[in-house]
C-alpha cells in the first residue's frame, strides 16, 4: 500500500529496538533530574525567602536597639547638662556669696561678730533663766497677746530679730544715744543683773508666765539682783559694753529659756 508509513514503520526505521529503548531511557531520566533540579531550586527560593525573613527581623531587632541606645544617649547628655547647670548656679551663688561677704562694710563685719559673741553666752542665759523660772512653774506661760509689753527705749530697730550674714540674731537692737534711761518691758524679778561676755552690762527679768526680758549693752545698772521692779521703771542706762558697735539696747524675749521674736510681744 502507497501513503503514509504506518507507526511501526517509523519506529522500525528509527533504528533497533534497543535504540529505541535507551532514548525513552534517557527521556525519563532527563525528567527525572530536572525534577530534582526543580525542586533543590525551590528548596533554595524557600530557604532565600526564609533567609530574607530573618534578615528583615534582625535589621528590625538592630533598628530598635539603637533607638533605645540613642535614646539613653540623649538622657544621658541631658541629665549631665541639668548636673552642669546645678554646679553652675550653684558656683554663681557661691562666688555671689563671696562677693556678698567681701563687700560687707567695716560695720556690718562688726554686727556680725556681735551677734556671734552673744550667740555664744545664749545657752549660758537660757539654762539660767530656766533655772530662776523653777519656782514659777505652775503659771501659765504667756502669749503675744498676754504678754503686754511695752518699749524698754523709744528707738528704731537698727537690727531686727532673724538671721543675718549667717548667723541668728537672737533679739532686736534699739538705736538711742548713750544715757537713755531702759525702762522694764514688764513686771518682773531681777534673776541676772552683771556683766556677760558679748551682752556686756546685763539685766535679766523673770516676767512671769514662763517669759524673761533681757537688755544688754547698759553703761551703768540701777537694779539689783532679786529686786521686783515694776513695768516701765528704771532698770538702767543705753551704753556700747561688751560685743558692741556704737550706743544700743539689745533686747531680747525668751519662753522658757529659748528667744523668740520681741516684735510679737512689744
Amino acid at each position: 500500500m502507497s501513503g503514509e508509513p504506518s507507526t511501526w514503520e517509523v519506529y522500525l526505521g528509527s533504528g533497533s529496538l534497543n535504540d529505541m529503548i535507551s532514548q525513552s531511557d534517557f527521556v525519563r531520566r532527563i525528567g527525572h533530574e530536572d525534577k530534582l533540579i526543580a525542586a533543590k531550586v525551590d528548596q533554595a527560593k524557600r530557604s532565600m525567602q526564609a533567609s530574607r525573613v530573618k534578615t528583615r527581623a534582625v535589621r528590625s531587632k538592630v533598628k530598635g536597639e539603637e533607638r533605645v541606645i540613642a535614646a539613653r544617649a540623649a538622657q544621658t547628655r541631658s541629665v549631665k547638662l541639668t548636673l552642669l547647670g546645678a554646679k553652675n548656679a550653684l558656683d554663681a551663688d557661691r562666688q555671689q556669696k563671696l562677693v556678698a561677704l567681701s563687700s560687707l562694710s567695716a560695720k556690718d563685719r562688726a554686727e556680725a561678730e556681735e551677734i556671734d559673741a552673744l550667740k555664744a553666752a545664749s545657752e549660758s542665759l537660757a539654762a539660767q533663766i530656766r533655772a530662776a523660772q523653777q519656782t514659777n512653774s505652775g503659771a501659765p506661760t504667756a502669749t503675744p497677746s498676754s504678754a503686754g509689753l511695752i518699749w524698754p527705749v523709744s528707738g528704731p530697730v537698727t537690727s531686727p530679730y532673724g538671721w543675718r550674714w549667717g548667723r541668728m540674731h537672737e533679739g532686736i537692737d534699739i538705736g538711742v544715744s548713750t544715757g537713755t534711761p531702759i525702762r522694764a518691758a514688764a513686771t518682773g524679778k531681777v534673776i541676772y543683773c552683771g556683766w556677760e561676755e558679748g551682752y556686756g552690762n546685763l539685766v535679766i527679768l523673770d516676767n512671769g508666765g514662763n517669759l524673761a526680758t533681757a537688755y544688754g549693752h547698759q553703761s551703768s545698772i540701777a537694779v539689783t539682783c532679786g529686786q521686783v521692779v515694776s513695768q516701765g521703771q528704771t532698770l538702767g542706762y543705753v551704753g556700747c559694753t561688751g560685743h558692741c558697735t556704737g550706743p544700743h539696747l539689745h533686747f531680747e524675749v525668751r519662753i522658757n529659756g529659748n528667744p523668740v521674736d520681741p516684735m510679737g510681744y512689744l
